[in-house]
């Protein structure tokens, strides 16, 4: 049976599409199809700054205005899966993610050393493409349940064969045969401007193109009761029709991230927080990002990038005083990480580097009820030699 004609009244918003690209010549299309995004709404539009001379006139009314500045904005909001976002959180960031790892063990090469808390290798090389500060993910280890399995942060690199981590205690073991496999990826923010070339389906009768993008903020949040979602802010040089749409790729099709049974827990300084965790969540800026106009055109000649600030929010059910002394009272720096996962274990670790736990709320809100303590987390740029205020790390399950 076919479809009826003109049943619709208009296009429904299960029919818009959402795909983008990284542009390399800013404003400007990106060879090759374009990715689709998941969302869960938008809010994409473009607006004309106008004005008029105050002319004095006889017939007492206003000059004829005309257009001076041209730009778009909005943002879209999302459900956290999986590899769908990486690109933006880049641009957002202004990085580029470090190599994934692909470590295996080869003949028994990979060792895990209790003394030093250590991975090391036989084999020359074997961890050349770690970083210091990457979190790494940790399988096919068996000793003690596979207790040395897991996430963990490589917080010195004494040669490429010798590793010490953090935020986990590791078990002599040696796995055998290439049993042994490290996984990873990185994303610290940096001074790269990226832009995205961002186009919005509109069914069949064409769309919107807003080129020139910049990610000018994002949010992430999960709690009790919900997904991990979130949302990126985007101010765009111009929004222009069309009737023509570019070829775009499917979007990963992984799940989405569950807060509550695939969280995979929260780390201060490396070390397990001793509470249970209501709510975590992440917000972004980058301060003073604008576009830039000049005589000649109405549309920007260029973006001004900004300063990336962050922020966010940690509650937890409060049992005592211990994160009110020794963090906020005292005002310690110091990283934040906490760890979220889809239903097939793909994990992300979202870190803050140099976090302050600020404006702590410890309130009784009613009779019978558990006292939640919130705390506001104040990014800072970190207190070591890799300076910087946001990592992101990427943990594939294979």
């Amino acid at each position: 049976m076919a479809s009826v004609n003109n049943g619709q009244a208009a296009v429904e918003t299960t029919d818009v599409l959402l795909s983008y690209g990284v542009e390399t010549n800013w404003g400007q299309k990106p060879a090759g199809n374009l990715k689709m995004l998941r969302i869960t709404g938008e809010s994409l539009t473009g607006q004309k700054q106008r004005n008029r001379p105050s002319e004095i006139t006889r017939v007492r009314q206003v000059a004829k205005s005309v257009t001076q500045q041209k730009s778009a904005q909005g943002g879209f909001n999302f459900a956290l899966s999986f590899d769908t976002f990486n690109d933006i959180f880049a641009a957002l960031l202004g990085s580029t993610w470090t190599a994934p790892l692909a470590i295996d063990g080869v003949g028994g090469d990979i060792t895990a050393v209790a003394a030093g808390n250590k991975l090391t290798s036989t084999t020359a090389n074997k961890f050349q493409a770690v970083q210091v500060g990457q979190w790494i993910r940790l399988m096919g280890f068996s000793a003690n349940g596979g207790a040395n399995n897991g996430f963990a942060r490589v917080s010195a690199k004494t040669s490429a064969t010798d590793i010490t981590l953090a935020g986990k205690v590791l078990v002599n073991e040696t796995p055998t045969g290439t049993a042994a496999k490290i996984r990873g990826s990185m994303l610290r923010n940096d001074n790269e401007m990226q832009s995205i070339y961002f186009q919005k389906q509109t069914g069949t009768v064409g769309g919107l193109i807003y080129p020139g993008a910049l990610i000018t903020g994002a949010s992430l949040q999960g709690g009790v009761g919900n997904n991990f979602t979130g949302s990126f802010n985007v101010l765009a040089k111009d929004q222009v029709q069309s009737d023509t749409m570019a070829n775009a790729t499917d979007a990963p099709t992984g799940g989405f991230h569950d807060a509550v049974a695939n969280f995979g827990g929260c780390w201060l300084d490396d070390t397990p927080m001793n509470a249970a965790l209501q709510n975590v969540s992440l917000e972004l800026s980058r301060e003073g990002a604008a576009m830039d106009y000049a005589m000649g055109s109405a549309g920007a000649a260029g973006g001004r990038w900004g300063q990336l600030q962050s922020g966010g929010q940690l509650a937890f059910l409060f049992k005592d005083y211990d994160l009110y002394k020794g963090r906020f009272d005292t005002e310690q720096q110091g990283r934040l990480a906490w760890a979220t996962a889809d239903d097939a274990g793909n994990a992300y670790i979202v870190e803050q580097l140099g976090a302050t736990l600020m404006n702590p709320q410890i309130q009784a809100g009613g009779p019978n009820q558990a006292v939640v303590a919130s705390y506001t987390v104040e990014g800072n740029p970190s207190q070591d030699a890799i300076n910087r205020t946001i990592a992101i790390h990427r943990l594939p399950i294979s």
